[in-house]
């Protein structure tokens, strides 16, 4: 049916033909307001694990809108081309009197926050990737990373336990730490802090270390009961050696090869090693959050686990009360940890964390006793060690493939034949 409409003719319009003018007026007004239906996102160049992981099949029914991811890392420049408009909140914790959007750390650890927090929430800019939760927002909480720390910035296990008393206190509903400490242990500060993050219903992942920089087992703080230890896996689904580490910690295993990942000075990269899997559960679980906002962090954390699939090539398993050593409970699932029903059983991590605290903070133990259940950074562990590729320093440090860095990056470079002539160890 056509809608006639006035005509500058001189002619009138019969009472009939005015009030059909008229319904067309309002029709044509309330077709011409009606927002269109958003198209869902699309991942950008060299993004292989979105599809390979089904994350672009959750990307119909949610991108993570409404959800506030903290990234505990060095730093995340909120003027990146592909972080435009995504941090809302941000603090430094380093003492250093920085903002919170001013990445710091050594030269090998600087870029480690921006990268983290594009898989997380990338916009896809231009060869940008587009993060997990592209519509969740980031808090950046910025922390010195690596070694050299500065004299004047304090303890980095303090900082990190400021840190997350600091994203509850934002409203993170997911708290990510691609980060860690090369032994199991933490400062009884820590307790308290993640107590504090479960008690305000918040999930935090953490990774669990990489192999390739002599972790042996999984570091703190992926450790901590409750927190979701992440390690890596290849981009043929098998155990990526280098970029994980065994122990019980172990929880999910997620994608830790040729990640693409925004440059903190401008261009783009890529990011080998489990940090960068980490932050892909934590998008995956802003997904949830933003789908059905009435789960806990609890339910949340039950729905990864329980749905997650055997890893290719590996034959350990997982039994009901405790997950395999180098695997956890297994791959990643998106697709099914969205549409599964909440397990009927749900362990707690706040119950968690209290049991083991009464079992190992003894009110008798003595000074030898305290320092090895949380060996200080002037008793070995001397600073934070983010997650990523060989390094030769003691500490663990990170590194990238440069793809391309400064200003806007040719489409051109991600085609796989240059890729592989062009990307040097940064």
């Amino acid at each position: 049916m056509t809608h006639p409409t006035a005509r500058t003719t001189g002619r009138r319009l019969t009472a009939g033909a005015r009030r059909l003018a008229l319904i067309g007026l309002v029709m044509g007004l309330i077709v011409g307001t009606a927002q269109p239906a958003l198209a869902a996102p699309k991942a950008g160049p060299g993004q292989w694990f979105i599809e390979d992981y089904g994350i672009d099949e959750l990307w119909k029914t949610s991108t993570g809108e409404g959800v506030y991811v903290a990234v505990i890392d060095s730093g995340v420049n909120k003027d990146h081309a592909d972080l435009k408009g995504v941090v809302t909140k941000a603090k430094d914790f380093s003492g250093l009197g920085k903002d919170g959007t001013t990445p710091i750390g050594g030269k090998e650890t600087i870029h480690h926050g921006t990268a983290v927090a594009g898989v997380i929430a990338g916009q896809g800019e231009g060869p940008g990737p587009v993060g997990v939760a592209p519509d969740a927002k980031i808090l950046s909480a910025s922390m010195w990373l690596g070694p050299d720390r500065p004299k004047e910035s304090g303890s980095t296990r303090e900082q990190a336990a400021e840190a997350v008393r600091w994203a509850v206190d934002n409203d993170a509903k997911v708290i990510n730490m691609s980060l860690g400490w090369d032994d199991p242990a933490w400062p009884e500060s820590w307790d308290k802090a993640f107590a504090y993050a479960y008690e305000k219903d918040v999930l935090v992942v953490a990774c669990v270390g990489n192999a390739s920089q002599g972790a042996t087992q999984a570091w703190s703080p992926s450790t901590v009961p409750g927190v979701i230890g992440v390690g890596g896996l290849g981009k043929n689904g098998r155990v990526l050696d280098a970029s994980t580490a065994p122990g019980t910690a172990v929880d999910l295993m997620g994608p830790a090869a040729d990640i693409p990942i925004p440059y903190y000075s401008g261009g783009y990269a890529e990011g080998q090693g489990c940090s960068f899997a980490a932050p892909v559960v934590s998008g995956v679980a802003a997904l949830i959050r933003a789908e059905n906002p009435d789960l806990s962090a609890d339910e949340v954390a039950a729905k990864l686990l329980t749905t997650a699939k055997p890893v290719k090539g590996y034959k350990g398993q997982s039994t009901a009360d405790k997950p395999d050593p180098i695997v956890g409970w297994g791959r990643l699932d998106p697709v099914a940890a969205m549409k599964a029903d909440v397990p009927n059983s749900v362990p707690s991590a706040a119950d968690a964390l209290s049991s083991w605290v009464t079992m190992h903070r003894r009110a008798d133990k003595d000074p030898t006793e305290t320092e090895t259940a949380a060996p200080t950074e002037e008793g070995g562990q001397k600073a934070v060690a983010p997650t990523d590729v060989v390094s030769s320093q003691s500490t663990p440090t990170l590194g990238y493939w440069t793809l391309g860095v400064g200003g806007a990056v040719a489409l051109s470079l991600i085609v796989l034949s240059l890729v592989v002539h062009l990307r040097r160890r940064r």
